[in-house]
């Protein structure tokens, strides 16, 4: 199944919450996408088995359909999408990304006010570690940016977890894309 940009964007919004129901007027909306061709995507992507709905009134909420067995590759193709676009968006910063990547094994996130893409120049950049990471003290000072790295195990990921739900809520995964799904999947 080939995705077109408009399938990519509606499909974006599900990384945020992979049980995530949405309305269709709701992301036209958000995405400043005329309404129909918002239906069309979803009546498409629900043809193709990629979404679900569920009829709530007068209104279609679609989700993700967890039983299709490309569902999780998909999510996956998606995120790194997203990971791509972050990185076009803050490009002055692609060099520290890349640092930060080298020096984390396991799963490493980007959250907060830089994957939400409300940062201000002052912002710190907030990391997320399912693994460990190499000291970055040196990197704050090159890049001249306050790192705050929250380090855990993949074991200890807990999706009902508050702080691990705003992690899952707006994240950009830097590495381990196929671990985070399947520990958010598993969670």
């Amino acid at each position: 199944m080939l995705l077109n940009a408009g399938m990519l964007g509606i499909l974006e919004e599900f990384c945020l919450d992979y049980t995530k129901k949405i309305y269709g007027r709701q992301i036209a909306n958000k995405l400043k996408m005329n309404q129909k061709t918002v239906s069309n995507i979803f009546n498409r992507l629900e043809k193709d088995g990629v979404l679900k709905y569920s009829t709530e009134g007068k209104n279609k909420y679609y989700f993700l359909n967890m039983l299709n067995p490309q569902i999780k590759d998909i999510i996956k193709m998606l995120e790194i999408a997203r990971k791509n676009k972050f990185i076009e968006k803050h490009a002055q910063l692609k060099d520290l990304f890349y640092a930060l990547e080298r020096r984390a094994t396991g799963i490493l996130v980007i959250f907060g006010s830089y994957a939400k893409f409300t940062n201000k120049k002052e912002s710190d950049l907030d990391v997320f570690v399912a693994g460990s990471m190499e000291e970055i003290e040196d990197l704050e000072n090159l890049y001249k940016i306050k790192i705050n790295a929250i380090k855990s195990s993949k074991e200890k990921i807990n999706k009902n977890d508050i702080f691990v739900k705003e992690v899952i809520k707006n994240h950009i995964i830097i590495k381990g894309v196929e671990e985070f799904v399947e520990a958010i999947w598993q969670a």
